[in-house]
């Protein structure tokens, strides 16, 4: 597949530095509320694609340096990042990098360093955290080796986790964000259509997910997952998977198959997060079936997404359908969906889930499903708007 969209990178939806400063503001007051002194936040770099999001969100950095065990004293911390964020003061971002253009802060509260750690313990030091109360937020980020070399050199410092200040701040997208994640769905819908189209009979996974990175590639953007796996159903099921990478099996599809894709990437740092499935050469009716109920579980749950509900409501709503159609609820993931953003945001659509449906979420509906080994798979993301929703994705829908 060649288009003018997939043979260049794609515009990039600028985010002034003003914005940025406003994430960080409103950090601090968020910290400030919880009885805090500052915040620590810790983002990891080194190519990889997830638990980037909360420095980039706040400063606009991504260190590409690649994860290094620490060696003191010539370096500790590489591939992470960190911002100290005292609720009184601009803070200073720490980076193990000297590529800082773009950064969204001064430049005389940027400092790079190969000795992370300790340029954060410093920094700590100066800002007069040393004996405060400090939130965490990165805890699944920070190694254990660093953070306990943090609390050596600071005895006295008194860490609280913090996560949930930078997930209630993401959970809502300003306008510039949702025209990125709009960017970035049409590219994921775009690359789902190539991978689809080179599902041919003779075709390996690996021929099907090199189709999509031609679009994806060009247009600057990065894959994060590509699940797939195809087979037969019937009385005696096959299912040809690989898990590293995803697309290494190297059983050919062939007609009477079913083959289901579910991507997921970034544009510019936001994700894109799409899933079809199709027949391999003219469909059965059971192929059908399972098809058909996986877009029926998922736009159940759409249909009941409005202002005012909950997360758990559309969760139970979709996965009811799920149920009522003779689809047990298995499967890798037991939710309906998530909020979609830097990563995998809140809210979570699991039943019981509390969170109040409000305008500014962009949420991901998903749902893999199979029965006597026929396979469904369909997901869609949508913005949450003050008089509807709005579909952000629009891979083709059905191949048969």
């Amino acid at each position: 597949m060649s288009t003018p969209q997939s043979s260049k990178p794609w515009p990039k939806v600028q985010i002034p530095d003003a914005e940025f400063a406003e994430r960080r503001r409103r950090a601090q007051e968020l910290a400030r509320a919880k009885g805090l002194d500052g915040l620590i936040v810790c983002s990891r770099g080194g190519g990889t694609t997830d638990r980037y999001a909360d420095v980039l969100y706040l400063a606009n950095f991504y260190t590409s340096y690649p994860f290094t065990p620490d060696l003191a004293p010539h370096w500790t911390g590489r591939a992470h990042s960190f911002l100290v964020l005292p609720v009184g003061d601009p803070g200073l971002l720490v980076a193990d990098i000297p590529y800082l253009q773009g950064v969204a802060m001064p430049a005389d509260r940027i400092e790079k360093t190969d000795n992370v750690i300790e340029s954060v313990a410093a920094a700590l030091q100066r800002f007069g955290l040393a004996r405060g109360r400090v939130g965490l937020v990165g805890e699944d980020v920070l190694p254990t080796s660093m953070y306990q070399a943090l609390t050596r050199a600071l005895p006295d410092l008194k860490v609280e986790p913090a996560d949930a200040i930078l997930a209630e701040l993401r959970r809502f997208k300003s306008p510039a964000e949702i025209d990125r994640l709009r960017a970035s769905a049409k590219l994921g819908s775009r690359m789902l259509d190539a991978m689809m189209q080179a599902a041919v009979p003779g075709a390996t996974h690996g021929d099907v997910v090199a189709a999509g990175m031609q679009v994806l590639v060009p247009a600057g953007g990065m894959l994060y997952n590509s699940f797939m796996a195809s087979g037969t159903g019937g009385d005696e099921p096959t299912v040809h998977r690989s898990t590293f990478p995803t697309w290494r099996s190297d059983v050919p599809l062939k007609k009477g198959m079913w083959l289901r894709l579910g991507i997921s990437g970034i544009l510019d740092g936001y994700y894109f997060d799409v899933s079809r499935a199709r027949p391999i050469g003219p469909p059965t009716n059971r192929q059908i079936d399972a098809f058909e109920a996986a877009i029926a579980t998922v736009q159940t749950g759409i249909e009941r997404t409005r202002v005012g509900t909950t997360a758990g409501a559309i969760a139970e709503a979709g996965l009811k359908k799920q149920v009522d159609m003779g689809y047990p609820l298995e499967g890798v993931f037991s939710g309906l969906g998530h909020g979609l953003g830097m990563g995998w945001d809140t809210p979570w659509l699991v039943p019981g889930e509390p969170t109040v449906i409000k305008p500014g979420m962009v949420l991901n509906f998903e749902r893999t499903l199979s029965r006597d080994g026929y396979l469904g798979d369909f997901e869609e993301t949508i913005l949450v708007g003050e008089n509807g929703i709005e579909l952000l994705t629009d891979a083709k829908l059905r191949y048969w």
